[in-house]
């Protein structure tokens, strides 16, 4: 019914999360593979891995673009899209949640917001890209005004801001800033990789930064 931007697969430890909501044949206790997926209408999805039926939807609390695009008579694709999906293991049963938004999420399984992730610097900017350090300490988020955020996972505040990092993570394309279209986190080393896929570049480029 929407566009999917992200999927990834979980192993949840406790399926008993999702209560009497289960869809039909759905285990009930001990783990559960699970697949979760961020849409363009604004939800994130959790599906049973096993039989690919729903399990819950979750809708982040972002407004409604006024200028969202009907596609058919159900759904409805908002500019406000979840991008990027994130898993945790600290705090446990917890994922990142990143819409296209001047705000990222920490929220439950279950769709409760246990934190909130803003710029103190600006509040008119849009988040394109996001990682989470292997540690789970801290949140790597780009904006669209071409600086990439480090959020300290616990506190919520903003500890560092890479002003060039749009700008270094592109080829550019004369006086505008190529939107970033993703961040990893290397495994193993504090060290994070930024790339687009801006058409207006004259080459792919992946930086790398310590």
């Amino acid at each position: 019914r929407s566009y999917v931007n992200c999927c990834s697969y979980v192993i949840l430890p406790n399926a008993s999360i999702f209560g009497n909501n289960d869809a039909p044949g759905t285990q009930t206790s001990g783990s559960l593979l699970v697949v979760v997926t961020g849409s363009a209408d604004g939800t994130v999805c959790v599906w049973d891995g096993r039989t690919a039926e729903p399990l819950r939807e979750i809708t982040t609390p972002i407004p409604t673009s006024s200028t969202a695009v009907l596609h058919g008579d159900e759904s409805v694709v908002s500019s406000k899209s979840v991008h990027t999906v994130l898993h945790l293991h600290s705090p446990p049963q917890t994922m990142i949640v990143v819409p296209r938004t001047n705000r990222a999420f920490l929220m439950s399984y279950s769709g409760t917001v246990l934190k909130v992730y803003s710029r103190d610097d600006i509040q008119e900017c849009e988040f394109l890209a996001a990682a989470v350090s292997p540690s789970n300490l801290w949140l790597y988020v780009a904006a669209d005004d071409g600086k990439c955020m480090v959020f300290d996972m616990n506190s919520g505040k903003v500890e560092k801001i890479i002003h060039s990092f749009a700008e270094e993570c592109s080829s550019g394309r004369g006086d505008s800033i190529c939107e970033i279209s993703g961040i990893i986190h290397h495994p193993h080393r504090g060290m994070i990789g930024g790339y687009s896929s801006d058409k207006g570049q004259k080459r792919g480029v992946l930086t790398l930064w310590k």
